[in-house]
């Protein structure tokens, strides 16, 4: 741009420059010098290049027209093949330019498109045939505020006209003070907005009405979106359940895939097959649940849909049946007064677990246990003092030896065998060592013991890994011979033996 600018400068200059140059010549001769000669000469060659430059100036602001005239159609063009109107009013808002979209547009306006009407009368123009829907009822009034807020709309106008069209409508003013406006065709788009927004409506509605707990959840397994049904389940309203983890809404997932802790919980390990799952309530009820997870995966988006079913009345009625049974069960093996197994859990337990461990080759331990001098503890303290006796010794017991693999019955009156599992004879005097300390720092006081002023046991233990010729009674035999020897040596301690 500079370097056309010297183009056009230099001969104005120069011809400048001759002009002057003539005027001295001029003068010169005029005042009676006596140079005419070599003067005419100057004289006639400044007017030879006045002349020359002259045409030069001309021809280069011709070409220059030329240009500004090719530029001018060239942007004309360009603004007629935009697919969006272009329409240039100047300061006081009168229209003076336009392109070919907006008459397309609004082929009714052309006559005073023509006549360069101001923006108001056009305005005027599009109310009177009814064209513009959303200001039916209203004209004066919507006049009003488009007419202030002309020129400045921080953001697009969105405007619906003639034929169900909805243009999106930008205006800026220029530095003069007139204004460009740009319409673009949004109707494609605002109908498959609209179409989206009618199935998300209906999408939403059958989500909010649904029986089951419908959770959506970011990729990382935070809480987007939950319905009714879920604020009613856990007892927190949405926007509580927002933001919120999965693993901390739903805790542990147990299901025949494994377990699953809170930290491990995310909606990815949750794909395939439904997952029973255990929470609580905003009020600490525990809930159990079967959770399914489908992912949604765009260009543009990616979460995952959870949809949430209570099992908890059913898991409810299955634990009672569950319990019901296993009273009737533990009724028929369970010692009434103790609430440990009895005499025919044990003899049960033992033939079964020494069939067992004579096929693994595994060790299998028996303690048998004597509360010292308990028909003293009887008559001192009656026999309602020595049934609670009986349960506080079953209980420490039971808590002593608390796996799984371990059982404590009760073998008869004052007597208890613990069956110990996969253990020892090192392992089984663990145990009965522990049994001893346990009961001993309980200090049930007894007054009759000639021992200590308290109860204390006596233990036999025997381990062996069962040989498959030989019968089970041998573990009691040697349980109970040791059970002997520990009386005889003075009571409140275990004797061990271990059988070959």
């Amino acid at each position: 741009m500079n370097r056309y600018a010297e183009v056009r400068t230099w001969p104005l200059l120069a011809f400048a420059l001759l002009v002057g140059l003539q005027a001295i010549v001029l003068s010169a001769a005029l005042g009676g010098y006596g140079v005419q000669g070599w003067l005419a000469w100057i004289g006639m060659a400044a007017l030879a290049l006045t002349v020359l430059l002259a045409v030069l100036v001309v021809s280069t602001l011709a070409r220059a027209e030329g240009r500004a005239r090719h530029a001018q159609r060239t942007m004309e063009e360009a603004i007629d093949a935009l697919p969006a109107s272009v329409e240039i009013f100047d300061e006081q808002d009168r229209l003076i330019a336009y392109n070919r979209r907006l008459v397309e547009i609004y082929p009714h306006m052309l006559r005073h498109f023509q006549r360069k009407s101001t923006f108001e009368d056009l305005v005027r123009e599009s109310l009177a045939r009814g064209g513009i829907p959303e200001a039916l009822g209203r004209e004066p009034e919507w006049l009003e505020e488009r007419r202030r807020a002309r020129g400045r709309q921080q953001a697009p106008l969105l405007q619906r006209v003639h034929d169900d069209m909805w243009l999106r409508i930008y205006e800026s003013r220029t530095p003069s003070g007139g204004i460009v406006g740009v319409r673009m065709d949004v109707t494609d788009l605002i109908h498959e907005q609209q179409g989206l927004a009618a199935s998300r409506a209906q999408l939403r509605a059958t989500i909010e009405s649904a029986a089951n707990g419908i959770l959506t959840l970011d990729a990382s397994g935070h809480v987007l979106e939950a319905n009714p049904s879920c604020e009613q389940l856990f007892g927190f309203t949405a926007p509580e359940l927002q933001g919120v983890h999965i693993g901390m809404l739903m805790g542990a997932a147990m299901s025949g895939h494994g377990a699953i802790t809170a930290a491990q919980l995310d909606p990815q390990s949750l794909l395939g097959q439904p997952r029973e799952l255990t929470a609580r309530h905003r009020s600490g009820e525990a809930l159990h649940l079967q959770l399914t997870v489908a992912e949604v995966r765009t260009d543009t988006i990616h979460l995952y849909v959870c949809i949430v079913t209570d099992l908890t009345e059913r898991k409810r009625q299955e634990e009672r049946l569950k319990r019901a049974n296993e009273l009737l069960a533990r009724q028929s093996t369970t010692d009434g007064l103790t609430g440990v197994g009895n005499r025919r859990l044990f003899d049960q337990l033992l033939r079964q677990e020494w069939q067992r461990g004579a096929r693994a080759e595994r060790s299998l331990a028996l303690l048998m246990v004597d509360i010292d001098h308990f028909k003293q503890y009887n008559d001192c303290y009656g026999h309602v003092a020595g049934d609670d006796c009986l349960r506080r010794v079953a209980t420490l017991l039971r808590s002593c030896v608390g796996r799984g693999g371990e059982f404590v019955c009760r073998y008869g009156g004052e007597e208890f065998a613990v069956l110990l599992l996969d253990t020892d004879l090192s392992g089984a005097q663990v145990v009965a060592q522990r049994c001893l300390d346990s009961v001993r720092l309980a200090a049930i006081e007894h007054e009759g013991s000639p021992v200590r002023r308290s109860v204390s046991l006596s233990i036999g233990v025997a381990a062996c890994v069962p040989p498959s010729a030989a019968p089970a009674e041998r573990l009691i035999q040697a349980a109970d011979a040791a059970l002997y020897a520990a009386k005889q040596a003075g009571r409140a301690r275990l004797i061990c033996q271990q059988l070959a």
